[in-house]
């Protein structure tokens, strides 16, 4: 509940970048149009710290779930980033759909330690 909403916005944003790559006119465009991997609507830092929430105990400490959890949080950054970086459409789209399954894998990680106590699932994207 506490990152819930900040999380599924910044997967939001991850999602509409496949728009703004359709509509870009060059490779200009794309550093252009699109933040930062490091900028805040993306919530990379909120998934860190859920995921720290959801994954990690006093008593486990790191555990592997976790470590994963961090590996798919930081391949949607250079993903974002090679999306920025990008010289032509293709290469952008590529490496946005990248971002997407790090994202799904990400989200779907996350849903499995999301009992129906603690609240609904997160939903995935399409891809």
């Amino acid at each position: 509940k506490k990152y819930g909403s900040r999380v599924m916005e910044g997967v939001k944003v991850i999602d509409s970048l496949g728009d703004i790559i359709k509509a870009a006119s060059g490779a200009s465009d794309f550093e252009d149009k699109i933040a930062e991997a490091s900028a805040p609507e993306y919530a990379l830092r909120p998934m860190g710290l859920m995921a720290n929430g959801f994954l990690a105990s006093e008593n486990t400490g790191t555990t592997n779930e976790l470590l994963l959890a961090r590996w798919y949080i930081n391949e949607m950054y250079l993903d974002i980033g090679d999306i920025r970086a990008a010289s032509n459409p293709q290469d952008a789209m590529k490496s946005y759909i990248a971002a997407k399954k790090a994202a799904n894998s990400y989200l779907s990680l996350i849903n499995r330690v999301i009992s129906s106590k603690v609240g609904d699932k997160l939903e995935v994207l399409t891809i």
